[in-house]
């Protein structure tokens, strides 16, 4: 059996698995009426239980994107200088 689990990023929580997407979407809907005003926030997101990892495992989302800029913006300074120092 396949499960979800709702995930607000901006709020650091996430919501007991549920059987259903049906049953997440409705979880999302009622957190974002409440703690969002209807607003749908940044990293709002219903995970299947099978595609993450352990809680506490790895790497946050936004942290992640920040290594991945430093490296993508480290190797175009290097190319950068690289190209220019000759």
């Amino acid at each position: 059996m396949t499960l979800h689990r709702y995930r607000c990023d901006r709020c650091r929580k996430t919501w007991p698995p549920v059987a259903t997407p049906e049953e997440a979407d409705a979880q999302r809907a009622r957190h974002r009426a409440i703690a969002h005003g209807g607003a749908a926030p940044d990293g709002d997101d219903i995970w299947l239980l099978e595609d993450r990892p352990i809680e506490g495992a790895g790497l946050s989302r936004p942290a992640r994107r920040m290594l991945i800029g430093l490296g993508v913006g480290g190797t175009v300074m290097a190319v950068w200088n690289w190209i220019h120092g000759r």
